[in-house]
C-alpha cells in the first residue's frame, strides 16, 4: 500500500523543495497507529530544525487526525498524539502542517 507524505514548509529554504511530498509504502493496509508510529517512517520524514522542537497537524482531507511534537537534537524524537480512533487508511494522502516551533538548549 502506498500512502503520500506531504508538509508545509519550515523555512525559506525548504521551499526549494516544495511540495515536501514522499511516497511511502507500507506491506499492508496500515492503521493510523502504523502510519504515524514513533519508529516509523515519519521520523525520517520530518524536518530537523536547529536547537528546536516542532509542531505538527497531521491531516486526511479535512480531518485533522494527530498532532506531533518532533526534535532532532540531542537525538531524534518525536510524540505523536491521534486525535481519532486508530483505524485503518486506504491509502491516499497525509498532510503535515507545521503548527509551530520554540527553540530547546
Amino acid at each position: 500500500m502506498e500512502i503520500v507524505f506531504e508538509r508545509s514548509s519550515v523555512c525559506a529554504g525548504d521551499d526549494v523543495f516544495s511540495p515536501n511530498a514522499r511516497l511511502v509504502t507500507f506491506a499492508k493496509r496500515p492503521r493510523l497507529s502504523d502510519v504515524l508510529t514513533e519508529n516509523g517512517p515519519l521520523l525520517e520524514y520530518l524536518p530537523c530544525v536547529h536547537a528546536s522542537r516542532t509542531y505538527w497537524k497531521a491531516s486526511i482531507g479535512e480531518e485533522t487526525i494527530a498532532t506531533i511534537s518532533f526534535t532532532c537534537e540531542p537525538f531524534r524524537s518525536i510524540s505523536v498524539k491521534l486525535l481519532v480512533t486508530d483505524r485503518h487508511i486506504e491509502g491516499g494522502h497525509v498532510f503535515f502542517e507545521a503548527a509551530g516551533q520554540e527553540r530547546i538548549s
